[in-house]
């Protein structure tokens, strides 16, 4: 039986790390501990992880079982896992009557079937063991093998059983960090964000690249895009995001060459830019998010072009893809809302771009550039290291205040569960996501102290309130900072009093 403090889930890697040969599938199954373990370290789990057999063995032993399981599904290299409803010995009859114990109320007369797995030497065999608890469960609903309304599990692993009903699917993929380390040239739209998962996918750890057009405001927009990937998905890495200032880039290369080819030149200096930094940081290759077609720069002629800049090979996973598949894998990405408010500052033109560009021409008007332009934008990059970066990081001071001006309207932010847990009286409940889109919901003439769980989500709508000319802020530290500096107001009335 499962001890309540310690809740177990088993976790399968993906079917092609089972399948690679012995040393190899060792080093991917380390690899996969490690992320399973900093995954949910991350997100406020505390857990014990084991390997048996080709099993990862994750005992919850603090947090929230539900955020354990939804992290897990969100690691790479992770195929299925099952939160395991009862432990036993490695003996078909002891199987059976604990299957029994468990299972038997759960049918309730509708139909099932047992599947059962093993991994090492015993005296029975798997079929045995789904022949034993299947007949003590026969009482409780008729059995049916191909399309039963429960399925129940049993894997035997040496000398423990563990039985459960749920296999729920992970991402898949390889272990994050198998592979070696590429950079992704990150804009913080659809493209560049959903090409970096795609690769991360694959077991190639990140770090990003920005090429600043358009100042601190910009910056800040992708920032937030590269911290969500960092957060959400590159478990057991550490990335950084490097900004490069390419205004004077931009300069050189409008007053010094033909303005139908600024375009395919200007990203031929991002690639070159790119591939200098990534051979600083043992780099392997440059990820991009450029699609076949979609704008003028990305013809097979201008992408020939673009990469003949490049010393590095450049990976395009989202090549053959359309802006609408693009979009619908940045919702899974968790990165569609950040790319919806971010402005791609890549066009340099108002003129018609070349559309199939000469690598002769390229490489003779590069010749016109100052090399050392580029090269002093490189050496100057500034280093964001993402998992320090908080989200306070991310917003502007003038966004919070640690007191609630006379006159202004407290307005709560929080999740539903959590207003119900404790709110402010008289105090308007929005989600954050609807006063987002429905900012008229507010009266403008009014002065509003926004508040959330940790403050966060508050401040993002205190900004988009702002930039519409609302006079709104964000209560520092969410609500338990509120809480207090509510009842510290309180005693200060009284003791007045």
């Amino acid at each position: 039986m499962v001890d309540e403090q310690e809740r177990l889930i088993v976790v399968r890697p993906a079917s092609e790390v089972s399948l690679k040969a012995r040393r190899t599938r060792d080093r991917f199954m380390r690899t996969l501990r490690s992320a399973v373990l900093d995954a949910l370290q991350r997100n406020g789990v505390r857990c014990r992880v084991n390997r048996r057999t080709n099993r990862l063995l994750v005992w919850v032993t603090d947090g929230p079982q539900e955020v354990a399981e939804e992290t897990i599904g969100r690691i790479f290299g992770v195929g299925s896992y099952s939160p395991v409803r009862a432990v036993t010995a490695a003996n078909a009859e002891v199987i059976a009557e604990e299957g029994h114990r468990v299972f038997s109320a759960q049918i309730g007369g509708r139909s099932f079937a047992v599947r059962a797995k093993r991994f090492g030497e015993h005296p029975f065999s798997s079929m045995d063991v789904a022949r034993k608890l299947g007949a003590a469960l026969s009482p409780y609903g008729p059995v049916d093998l191909t399309n039963p309304q429960v399925e129940i599990r049993v894997e035997v692993m040496n000398d423990k059983a563990y039985l459960f009903e749920d296999k729920l699917p992970g991402i898949g993929g390889l272990p994050l960090g198998t592979e070696a380390k590429a950079l992704s040239l990150l804009s913080g739209g659809f493209d560049s964000a959903v090409a970096s998962h795609e690769v991360m996918r694959r077991g190639v750890a990140l770090d990003f690249v920005l090429f600043n057009l358009a100042g601190g405001a910009y910056e800040r927009l992708v920032t937030q895009a590269a911290k969500l990937i960092s957060d959400r998905w590159a478990y057991g890495t550490r990335p950084s995001l490097y900004v490069i200032d390419f205004t004077d880039v931009v300069l050189n290369l409008r007053s010094s060459t033909r303005e139908d080819y600024w375009q395919v030149l200007l990203k031929r200096l991002m690639y070159r830019g790119a591939a200098q930094l990534g051979e600083s940081l043992g780099a392997q290759a440059l990820v991009t998010g450029e699609s076949i077609g979609q704008v003028s720069s990305q013809t097979l002629a201008n992408l020939r072009a673009i990469e003949e800049a490049s010393p590095m090979p450049v990976l395009r996973p989202l090549v053959a893809m359309d802006k609408r598949e693009i979009m619908e894998r940045a919702k899974d990405v968790g990165t569609d809302v950040i790319s919806a408010r971010v402005q791609e500052y890549c066009a340099i033109t108002t003129g018609r771009p070349v559309v199939a560009a000469s690598l002769q021409v390229c490489n003779d008007e590069e010749a016109k550039l100052d090399p050392q332009v580029l090269g002093k934008a490189v050496e100057e990059a500034k280093r964001v290291k993402l998992q320090a970066l908080t989200q306070a990081d991310l917003m502007l001071p003038y966004l919070f205040t640690d007191e609630v001006p006379e006159g202004a309207t407290l307005v709560d932010c929080q999740a539903p569960h959590h207003f119900e847990a404790w709110r402010v009286e008289d105090a308007p409940h929005f989600d954050p996501l609807r006063l987002l889109n429905e900012p008229k919901l507010l009266d403008k003439s009014g002065k509003y102290v926004l508040y959330c769980g940790q403050g966060t989500q508050s401040a993002q709508v205190a900004e988009v309130l702002q930039q519409l000319g609302y006079e709104a802020y964000s209560f520092r530290g969410g609500t338990k900072a509120l809480r207090r500096y509510l009842e510290e107001s309180r005693q200060l009335v009284e003791a007045g009093s």
